[in-house]
């Protein structure tokens, strides 16, 4: 993990510091889990661009998350994700893809305080490992560990207690070097809806 990478994880850590203990501690708020599913868009050079491993096309994606609602309308938020992108035209032999599997972890705030329909927005830390088929330029392996950013808006929508739903879209930008020492730029926009349990 590089300095930036350190540096954010730092700052998300006390972040959640700062968040959670009035959750814990007054026992106000349930404990949400989250299953997504949805689909990831690459963008920028990940999208078209002419280094190693660019090129990559729409993704299956899903994921599982927990949300545990802070003070206020802050609300912290950890998961695990992955996206499986088509890499054809990267070079990967026959119908290969890029598999990432990563976790995230971040803050979600709640744009009002009351309602069925609640706008959020969120900013979070997103780690990533890439599984690389055989490909022009790089081995086939796992890349290294990569660390970025996101950032997303979405709704959270009551259907019936304890269920609602969370639709939302989110920006990803995460590096990675593939096997073989080339970096991975990674871009691409998650759009998803997720089925949210309340505890």
């Amino acid at each position: 993990m590089n300095l930036i990478g350190h540096r954010l994880v730092l700052l998300l850590t006390t972040l959640c510091a700062l968040t959670a203990p009035g959750a814990l501690g007054a026992q106000a708020s349930p404990l949400v889990l989250e299953l997504h599913g949805g689909a990831a868009t690459p963008i920028s050079s990940f999208a078209n661009g002419g280094r190693v491993g660019e090129g990559a096309a729409t993704a299956t994606s899903f994921g599982v998350a927990f949300a545990l609602a802070g003070s206020g309308r802050r609300t912290f938020y950890g998961g695990f994700s992955e996206h499986r992108f088509d890499c054809e035209s990267a070079g990967c032999a026959g119908s290969g893809e890029y598999v990432a599997t990563g976790f995230d972890v971040g803050l979600r705030f709640n744009l009002r305080s009351t309602g069925s329909v609640v706008p959020w927005i969120r900013l979070g830390v997103v780690t990533s490992r890439v599984d690389v088929p055989l490909m022009p330029g790089a081995l086939e392996g796992t890349s290294a560990l990569g660390v970025g950013g996101e950032a997303g808006i979405g709704l959270y929508i009551g259907v019936s207690s304890p269920l609602a739903l969370v639709p939302g879209i989110r920006v990803t930008a995460v590096n990675t070097e593939l096997p073989g020492g080339s970096l991975l730029r990674m871009r691409y926009v998650v759009a998803d809806v997720a089925l949210a349990l309340a505890f």
